[in-house]
């Protein structure tokens, strides 16, 4: 089928109205697009730079906020260091006054003990003194009375005499049995190795042995006792060999 030149003419000119504005946009559009796209690359240079300075105000602040942090943590450091150090000096102090009032305390507490020692010492070595005083005393009084007792046994002692009781009755009677008592009492002690001592006795200090009431008088009857006991004492005390034979006693 043939159509018809013109009209196909008119037709192609028809569409290439139609085509004609889209022709037209497509350029505009497509500058459009490229203005957007450098737009958006400005933008997002700019969103970087504008990040970029966040950020760096965020690395300079936390940078910063960290320089403060070591500041403060050096100096915190450096406070408690310094706390430390006076602490350990306060202590060295306190232990080196404690030490001298320790040793203070000890050196008065060992000067005390040396005079409470001195003092001792003392009164050790007078009491020594006072001992050997006493003993020095006690040895002369017993050489005085070995020294008398010795010269004693050499006085002579009292014969009988009715003449020395006066008229005593009995004076006869105490003189003979205080002789007996006195014999055997010097003797013993002879014979036992004891000093010469007849105020030892007690029949001498009671000077009243074989005493009756019809006596009479105990005074007179005590000095004849006496008398004859100390004439019987020396006598069996210087011979006891001769009254003590198989160890009993025979007059």
């Amino acid at each position: 089928m043939k159509t018809n030149p013109a009209i196909d003419k008119v037709g192609r000119l028809l569409l290439a109205a139609a085509l004609l504005p889209s022709v037209l946009a497509a350029p505009t559009a497509l500058a459009q697009d490229r203005r957007g796209g450098s737009g958006g690359k400005s933008s997002s240079s700019s969103s970087r730079s504008s990040s970029g300075g966040s950020s760096s105000r965020s690395s300079s602040s936390t940078s910063q906020s960290r320089g403060g942090g070591e500041r403060r943590s050096s100096s915190d450091n450096g406070g408690q260091s310094r706390r430390s150090a006076n602490n350990d000096r306060s202590g060295s102090e306190r232990q080196s006054r404690d030490r001298a009032n320790n040793s203070g305390s000890g050196n008065w507490s060992r000067n005390r003990n040396k005079d409470r020692d001195r003092d001792r010492d003392k009164d050790r070595e007078r009491g020594r003194h006072h001992d050997r005083d006493n003993n020095r005393r006690r040895d002369n009084n017993r050489d005085r009375d070995r020294d008398r007792l010795r010269n004693r046994q050499y006085e002579s002692t009292r014969v009988y005499n009715s003449s020395n009781y006066g008229n005593y009755r009995y004076s006869s009677d105490a003189y003979e049995r205080g002789y007996q008592d006195g014999l055997f009492t010097g003797a013993s002690d002879g014979r036992r190795g004891q000093s010469y001592d007849p105020d030892r006795s007690h029949f001498y200090k009671q000077g009243s042995s074989g005493f009756f009431s019809i006596f009479g008088a105990r005074d007179s009857y005590q000095q004849a006792y006496r008398d004859g006991f100390l004439r019987g004492y020396q006598e069996g005390f210087q011979n006891w060999q001769s009254y003590f034979i198989g160890g009993s006693f025979h007059r």
